[in-house]
């Protein structure tokens, strides 16, 4: 059963408005008439495919589960409210000198805020949830050496983002004796993705994954994206509540064969891992046999003996700013990670009581997965050639 095609759109809309402004062009103090403020009205849309990627991977009667424990996982990540904003103002006609900064707390969709600043030309960037993403800072607010920026803090290795992180630009003329409105717009600048894990040939005691090859710095007045660091972000364990419906009717809808590769066979409660970080690079120079390889998952299997297989997944989509990712795989008897089964997963012996039907589809690898290295019984330093 496919669920509603829906795409949900996600942006922090900022309504500015000047109030009457009264005989003043440039900053002089002796104009008493200067106006003191405008006014900023904050909107907030989310412009996302998530509902949209949440049918095509997860649009099935049999994914409810999943999608369920999904849903609730990211109902912190791509919100309809922020905790607070931060707005800084750049004066044009003074070489870009930072002329005020201005820290908001929100907490809803939609406030009016007043800014005091004197009619000029601005070039205004902005900021929103930085209270709440403790790794994420704004720096070079003062423009000086480097371009005012949302930068994550150096390291390692950091947890998931635990909501959006939202950023704007926005040149603002402030004219004299004019009442003037402006439209800004906050725009999600992470991503998540979601990694799903067939798991009925493996006895798997525990797993976990990092994400590498994302951003560290967004430069938001040019609206750019870095890659310098190579902090790796790790993923968190969604639990999944197991699918308790009719096993006839795992595999049918209204006695037409419906087959579903990912969950023909399951008998084991599937695992998933999701994490939040900066969005990846659009291309990459770097290449897997004949496929490009964008940005990597690092998926850690503990099996019940306690060895750990370690698998670097190669993935060949980018990771967009405000979009959701979701791949889904398989875990082999060692460990190993696979974007497809090695052999059709149809079989009635060892798996639900399916009724009679027309034989399975060939598996098809998921294109977004265009390599896997695979280290068994992994220690610290050990590394070795990916596979197609």
């Amino acid at each position: 059963m496919k669920l509603r095609q829906l795409l949900t759109i996600c942006s922090l809309d900022l309504m500015v408005m000047s109030s009457t402004l009264t005989g003043c062009g440039l900053i002089d103090e002796k104009q008493n008439e200067c106006p003191e403020e405008i006014l900023m009205t904050c909107v907030l849309n989310l412009v996302s495919n998530k509902e949209q990627e949440m049918d095509d991977k997860l649009g099935s009667e049999h994914d409810l589960p999943l999608r369920a424990a999904l849903e609730d996982y990211l109902t912190k990540v791509f919100i309809n409210s922020v905790n607070d904003v931060d707005m800084v103002f750049y004066d044009q006609r003074h070489r870009g000198k930072m002329i005020t900064t201005q820290h908001e707390i929100m907490n809803a969709e939609q406030r009016v805020f007043e800014v005091r600043i004197p009619a000029s030309d601005y070039r205004m960037a902005g900021a929103a949830n930085l209270s709440v993403v403790p790794t994420v800072t704004l720096e070079n607010v003062e423009n000086t050496d480097a371009p005012v920026s949302l930068i994550q803090k150096k390291g390692e290795k950091h947890p998931s983002h635990p909501t959006a992180v939202f950023s704007a630009r926005q040149r603002m003329l402030i004219r004299d004796r004019e009442s003037q409105e402006y439209t800004v717009t906050y725009q999600m600048a992470n991503a998540a993705a979601a990694l799903v894990l067939n798991r009925d040939s493996c006895d798997v005691k525990n797993v976990r994954a990092d994400y590498g090859g994302l951003a560290d710095t967004f430069k938001i007045l040019d609206s750019a994206y870095t890659f310098d660091q190579h902090t790796l972000i790790e993923a968190d364990r969604i639990d999944v509540i197991p699918y308790i419906g009719s096993d006839q009717d795992i595999s049918y809808e209204e006695d037409i064969w419906v087959y579903d590769i990912f969950w023909t066979r399951w008998k084991k409660v599937p695992l998933m891992v999701c994490g939040v970080g900066f969005p990846s690079p659009n291309v990459s120079s770097e290449v897997i046999g004949t496929y490009p390889k964008i940005w990597t998952i690092y998926l850690y299997v503990t099996l019940a003996d306690g060895s750990v297989t370690r698998n670097e997944i190669y993935i060949g989509k980018p990771l967009q700013a405000g979009h959701l990712m979701i791949i889904k795989g398989w875990i082999g008897a060692n460990g190993s990670f696979s974007a497809s089964p090695e052999h059709p997963p149809y079989n009635p012996g060892g798996g639900p009581d399916i009724p009679p039907g027309p034989e399975p589809p060939e598996p098809s690898a998921d294109s977004t997965v265009v390599g896997v290295s695979v280290s068994l019984d992994w220690k610290e330093g050990i590394s070795v050639e990916p596979v197609l």
